[in-house]
């Protein structure tokens, strides 16, 4: 058990090197320690330090917890305040009114670049669309922000999946004076007559814990009395922390007492790594005691071992003798109190579903649409059937692109006959081309209607054939653990081949993949409800049934039912998803670290000097009336995170090659010396620009690909 077991705050031991003095102390019970002060030993509790961040309602599962940090970059408004200050609201519905605050940070003096210290803790849920509204305003006499809306000066509205799901955790939005919901739900940035500026979203994970798991035995351990001895056995972990007076000792873990000093079997316990293993050699004092039936404890012996010898694990390198330093400067003859052997030690890491999605694995989303039907449909309920479909597409979808950059989605056809020859088909690319992928969820939808136009449901369905195809293509999606797939298949009809189905699942368990059934319309599904509960020994889970019909309800907002409908069919994807990377052994990755510039250079993985451009107006320019207009009018660059040219490695300009272009408009320094070429002498380069003509050529536009040609690099890839 932990100090928090027993009921005891962590306690710090500072002592002297007075052995006899620990023995002394250890002999009396430990819950009488905690005011005690004797020679060479002090007891006190350690010093918790609080973080700096304010915790949302949410706040409950850490591995699901995101702090977020807010900076405004060339704040363009025309107000003026002295201090200013952020606020968070959070919304999970589509209704502007209901906006819940998440917290207040601190007072920011105001200016054009304002960067707030403090960190907004957030729980993120997969499933769910969750938009935050960053609000800021003037600051009140007592360091609060103004109740008055005259005094917001801007806002901004983003979704929690378009944040997780960007590239770097970092996340940049518009202020404007006011925002709205639908604009943020759109997922497209316009610049209109409301901008006021830019922000900078960012969010970071929260130290995880990750336990190691020890357990150990002992053998032959010194008994307080040879005959009658009823005392109970049981160990004490402490950390030791050398310092240049005193040594402390940091209580970290207390076993159970077991009656038996010949062979003790103590069950196996956790030790934080933060605690045990801050440094791979940091020392671990283990104190061996004694128990009797009055609750007397007293000291057998000691011994030191550190995370890095441990991590060998059980064997002759962890058996460890129990040393009594009072016995041993007793008696000559004496070896040891006894024995302690490492048993088992397991370096544990748990891995969330957050935990692989910010260290790059992307999630990927498959349609299947089942054309088939049983009997004949009418025109008002083909109509609902469309309008179902189009909603529940739409609620999935709209939460799984943010985690795909290309916003691509295989969509395939079920049960219809197709042309040109109208023959029977279980497997089809929905929009009839040579591949399935279309652009967004608008592309998968005008695919649909234009395949509804071309074929001819059939009265039965086969879904096998695409959960085959989309597991093989799961398999080649690249390398493992980067991708994860999403089928869902839309089915109203009667699916004859449930044995092929449960074959196909079981294939898919292997694979980086997750099946959603969904049944559309009053058919009987309850022989796919009973293949989808179907559980193997062995066997991951993998696919989940959803009955549409039950989850709308025509009374409410739509926007409530598209978030039924996610809930539900997303709920167990993070599940599934965990369980193939434990399962396949692959490891979270630490998280992507954005570029510091806002731009992406090239040059920034070149360890020379990017290319310099230098552009001048000359007089026959101005005659004619051309003006230069500027490349990039809407860049915002705060002067922070500005990229800067380095400086050259041997401090001089003879690093370049200058390029002249036309009328001297344009003057361009090619870098001499590129990590491709590192070995090319300034010699050759003159000679192979020589050979070309480019020396000192005036040409109209400057075609930097040809000096590839001739063994250099632009380092720049954006000409």
């Amino acid at each position: 058990m932990t100090n928090s077991a027993i009921g005891l705050p962590p306690t710090r031991i500072n002592r002297r090197r007075s052995t006899k003095a620990l023995h002394d102390f250890f002999s009396r019970p430990f819950t009488q320690r905690r005011s005690q002060s004797i020679a060479g030993v002090r007891v006190s509790p350690r010093i918790s330090v609080a973080p700096n961040y304010i915790t949302s309602k949410h706040s409950i599962n850490m591995s699901n917890t995101i702090e977020i940090s807010i900076t405004i970059h060339d704040f363009a408004t025309t107000e003026t305040a002295k201090e200013i200050i952020c606020e968070l609201y959070e919304n999970e519905t589509e209704c502007e009114d209901k906006w819940t605050k998440v917290g207040t940070g601190s007072p920011v003096r105001f200016s054009r670049n304002i960067v707030f210290p403090d960190k907004f803790s957030y729980q993120y849920v997969f499933e769910k669309t969750q938009l935050i509204k960053a609000v800021f305003s003037r600051c009140s006499e007592r360091d609060r922000p103004s109740s008055s809306s005259s005094d917001i000066l801007a806002t901004s509205i983003f979704k929690v999946d378009e944040l997780i799901g960007s590239f770097g955790l970092q996340l940049r939005r518009q202020l404007q004076r006011t925002g709205s919901i639908a604009n943020a739900l759109s997922g497209t940035q316009r610049i209109t007559e409301e901008y006021l500026g830019g922000i900078i979203v960012s969010a970071e994970m929260p130290e995880k814990e990750q336990p190691i798991v020890v357990q150990f035995h002992g053998k032959s351990l010194d008994r307080k009395d040879f005959l009658w001895d009823e005392t109970a056995v049981f160990f004490r972990v402490f950390r030791l922390e050398e310092g240049k007076d005193d040594d402390s000792l940091i209580f970290l873990y207390e076993s159970e007492a077991i009656k038996n000093h010949s062979h003790p079997q103590w069950a196996e316990f956790r030790l934080d790594t933060q605690d045990a293993a801050d440094n791979r050699n940091r020392l671990l004092e283990i104190w061996v005691m004694y128990k009797d039936v009055d609750g007397k404890e007293g000291y057998i012996g000691k011994f030191l071992t550190t995370y890095a010898k441990m991590k060998y694990g059980p064997g002759s390198d962890n058996i460890y003798s129990v040393i009594n330093d009072v016995k041993k400067a007793q008696k000559k003859s004496y070896e040891n109190s006894g024995k302690m052997e490492l048993v088992k030690f397991t370096d544990v890491s748990f891995y969330s579903f957050l935990d692989y999605i910010v260290s790059g694995t992307q999630l990927h989303f498959e349609i299947g649409v089942d054309f088939s039907s049983p009997e004949p449909v009418h025109e008002l309920d083909q109509r609902r059937f469309d309008g179902e479909l189009h909603m529940a597409i739409r609620a999935i979808g709209s939460i799984i692109r943010d985690y795909t950059p290309n916003r691509l989605f295989a969509a395939f056809g079920i049960g219809a006959k197709i042309p040109p020859t109208f023959h029977e088909s279980n497997e089809f690319f929905l929009n009839f081309s040579m591949d399935p992928i279309c652009r967004g969820l608008d592309g998968v939808m005008e695919a649909y209607r234009k395949a509804q136009t071309m074929v001819t449901p059939l009265k039965e369905s086969k879904l096998s054939p695409v959960i085959n195809y989309v597991t093989r293509m799961s398999h080649r999606s690249g390398f493992r653990g980067l991708h994860y797939h999403v089928l869902a298949l839309f089915t109203r009809g009667e699916v004859t081949d449930l044995k092929e189905i449960q074959q196909a699942l079981n294939s898919a368990s292997d694979a980086p993949l997750s099946i959603l059934i969904i049944g559309m319309g009053d058919y009987d599904f309850s022989p796919l409800q009973k293949l989808c509960s179907k559980r193997k020994d062995g066997r991951r889970d993998v696919v989940q049934f959803i009955h549409l019909k039950s989850l709308l309800n025509g009374a409410e907002a739509p926007w409530l039912n598209k978030s039924r409908i996610a809930e539900t069919a997303l709920r167990q994807v993070p599940q599934h998803m965990v369980q193939y990377m434990h399962n396949a052994n692959i490891a979270a990755k630490p998280p992507i670290q954005v570029c510091r510039s806002p731009l992406f250079h090239s040059s920034s993985l070149i360890p020379d000097k990017p290319t310099e451009f230098d552009f001048e107006l000359t007089k026959d320019i101005r005659h004619v009336g051309i003006e230069i207009p500027s490349l990039m009018p809407n860049l915002i660059l705060p002067p922070d995170l500005s990229p800067r040219p380095r400086q050259d490695r041997r401090g001089s300009d003879s690093q370049y090659l200058d390029v002249e272009t036309m009328r001297g408009s344009l003057t361009v320094r090619v870098p001499e010396r590129c990590h491709s070429v590192l070995q090319t002498s300034r010699e050759q380069y003159q000679r192979r620009l020589k050979e070309r003509g480019l020396a000192r050529m005036k040409f109209p536009r400057v075609e930097l690909s040809t000096l590839e040609s001739s063994g250099g690099s632009t380092q720049d890839s954006s000409l």
